[in-house]
């Protein structure tokens, strides 16, 4: 028996994307070394959690990770052309830095699943 596409790579379910942020992707530093931001993007149908993930070196613990963030690639609503580190991603009122992008593929395709946004 033959699986179809959608059932060995299917999108993370529209109920469990009950978030969403705003994103402002970064575009650099000015000549007065102030960041600059694109205009904001409202992404709706997405998940936040909120899970403080701590990492160290030999002289200290640090934390890496405020919250992972889930975009779906078939659900999630206003997806940019792509995600770039050092973007500002605002939550509930508060406003993260975006550090690590994950492209998440799917089984037996060079397709794009879902991204994990992690935040500081």
């Amino acid at each position: 028996m033959r699986l179809n596409k959608l059932s060995v790579n299917p999108p993370i379910p529209i109920d469990a994307l009950i978030h969403e942020i705003v994103y402002e992707q970064y575009k650099g530093v000015d000549s007065w070394k102030e960041i600059e931001y694109d205009d904001e993007v409202l992404i709706s149908n997405v998940r936040v959690d909120l899970n403080t993930i701590f990492g160290h070196d030999a002289t200290q613990k640090k934390i890496s990770t405020e919250a992972v963030i889930f975009v779906d690639a078939v659900n999630s609503e206003n997806i940019p052309a792509q995600f770039i580190p050092e973007s500002k991603i605002t939550f509930q009122g508060v406003a993260y830095r975006l550090k690590k992008v994950i492209p998440c593929y799917g089984f037996k395709s060079g397709d794009i699943r879902h991204w994990e946004l992690e935040v500081v």
